[in-house]
């Protein structure tokens, strides 16, 4: 699989199901997952997406089905509880979230997002809602003085493993700067995406934050970071809003163990 740095975590999902169960050979199968496990370290749900296939061979469909369901139920239940001319604060684009907000056009919420530079993924999002909401577009940094006149937080997720939730980078400042606003952060996610642990990419690309920098000029690009559950104020999963984290029920098959060790070797391991 190519590493697509725009779309959200709920469509590479959906590409990540199709692609494992075109490999009913073993070895096969480890190969191209270990791929795919390269492409998108930080996934926690295509750590799941592995392990199933390992787990359950062919019977892997019916927990990728299982998968889709939750996703669905997600959406309505969260939808549900945005109560009408609520202003809603997110952070870069979630394909979880704009289904919840495309969920709730009867309602007269406004948004506020902004860039998610350096892939610019938050104008996406903007651009998708537009048409049915009121937009406050702004840069990453000012969104942390916009959100004092929000009602709440609302983001997606890439992983909810032991400790923390990895998302886009910043999110663990807004978080912080949340929680010193008393603004309740939410982040939606079904029970799939949690993992005992995923990997970040030390860095990224420089060029794609300034293409001729002057040589001398040490560019510094990273996609991601781990914010701590304690952090959180709620989860909104397919069973609904609760405070604690979704847990990880499954055993761990020896491949995606092995998967784990080979790719400890070059990313950072996030509990």
């Amino acid at each position: 699989m190519r590493q697509d740095k725009i779309s959200g975590a709920s469509e590479i999902e959906s590409k990540a199901m199709k692609f494992v169960l075109k490999y009913a050979e073993r070895k096969e199968l480890f190969d191209r997952c270990l791929d795919m496990l390269k492409a998108y370290p930080s996934m926690g749900s295509l750590w799941n997406i592995a392990n199933f296939a390992f787990l359950y061979g062919k019977e892997a469909e019916k927990k990728f089905e299982e998968m889709k369901d939750a996703n669905k139920k997600l959406i309505r239940k969260a939808s549900s509880i945005i109560e009408d001319g609520a202003i809603i604060a997110t952070y870069s684009r979630s394909s979880t979230v704009l289904r919840i907000f495309e969920g709730c056009r009867e309602k007269k919420i406004r948004i506020m997002c902004s860039e998610s530079r350096p892939r610019y993924e938050g104008r996406k999002l903007a651009k998708e809602l537009c048409n049915d909401f009121e937009i406050f577009f702004s840069t990453d940094v000012s969104l942390f003085s916009m959100i004092e006149n929000a009602d709440l937080i609302l983001i997606g997720a890439d992983a909810i493993t032991e400790n923390n939730v990895v998302n886009k980078i910043g999110t663990s400042v807004l978080a912080s700067y949340a929680m010193q606003l008393d603004k309740p952060l939410y982040v939606a996610t079904t029970s799939y995406k949690a993992f005992p642990y995923v990997f970040i990419k030390e860095e990224e690309d420089g060029k794609e934050i300034w293409r001729n920098a002057p040589c001398s000029i040490k560019i510094r690009n990273f996609y991601f970071d781990a914010t701590p559950v304690n952090k959180i104020t709620y989860f909104i999963t397919e069973k609904g809003v609760q405070r604690k984290k979704p847990p990880f029920p499954e055993d761990i098959s020896k491949e995606v163990d092995k998967i784990s060790k080979i790719l400890s070797r070059k990313y950072q391991r996030v509990r």
